[in-house]
């Protein structure tokens, strides 16, 4: 009887179809893609169910709950991230977005007095001044995700901030805070434009932190902060 499937051979002598080998070659392949898409876990990387900020912003939904009463700052200013001149052109909308998202997130929690861009006049009572700049960035559009997918590599965004009690002067607090995405997820998520939002998560979580009383310590451990040279105290 003539045979209507092309065999192939394999170990064994036993033969399969060649359709069923190509299902099988399918198959493996999204399984190797699959875990090539699992982000490697970080030694340091905080526990889930954590207050860590990096675990609360992934809640885009709602910030973690504020207790007026808990806090020493209940007004937090910000001023405009800093940008290195070669990257304003390009960079300066996402910074703008992750600004946006840190001051919308802490004014959601109805806990703090103030929350803004620097101005005047400025407020009476204890307040915090919040200084941002971006040290290091790399944005892969949506349309080369389209077309490149995870050869386009990884999008990841790296900002210093510095807090600063408002009457003083004095820096108080300072920490990197930064988010890079997975190539593979992200060609099939497109979640790069997620990340400046992600980090005004972080930062706002962090600054919820650090304006209570006890400076957020049981969650955080505190910044060892060196006034001197960049980190000198605001004017």
């Amino acid at each position: 009887m003539k045979k209507t499937l092309k065999q192939v051979h394999i170990a064994g002598g036993r033969q399969v179809p060649a359709t069923q080998s190509a299902i099988l070659i399918a198959v493996l392949l999204l399984l190797i893609l699959a875990l090539m898409c699992v982000p490697v876990a970080s030694k340091d990387k905080p526990q889930k169910g954590s207050q860590d900020p990096y675990v609360t912003a992934e809640n885009y939904e709602k910030a973690p709950a504020v207790d007026a009463a808990d806090l020493a700052y209940r007004a937090i200013l910000f001023e405009d991230f800093t940008v290195p001149a070669e990257w304003e052109a390009q960079a300066r909308k996402l910074v703008t977005a992750t600004e946006d998202q840190a001051i919308s997130r802490l004014s959601s929690t109805h806990a703090f007095t103030t929350i803004a861009k620097k101005q005047d006049p400025l407020p009476e009572d204890p307040y915090l001044v919040v200084k941002c700049t971006l040290l290091n960035y790399r944005m892969v559009t949506k349309k080369t995700r389209f077309f490149a997918g995870a050869f386009a590599g990884t999008s990841y965004i790296t900002y210093r901030a510095q807090v600063y009690d408002g009457k003083s002067g004095a820096l108080l607090f300072q920490r990197e805070v930064s988010t890079e995405n997975n190539a593979f997820a992200a060609a099939w998520s497109f979640n790069d434009k997620n990340l400046p939002t992600f980090l005004g998560n972080v930062l706002a979580d962090y600054l919820a932190l650090r304006a209570r009383k006890d400076k957020g310590v049981n969650v955080l451990p505190l910044e060892n902060v060196a006034q001197t040279g960049a980190n000198a105290p605001a004017k």
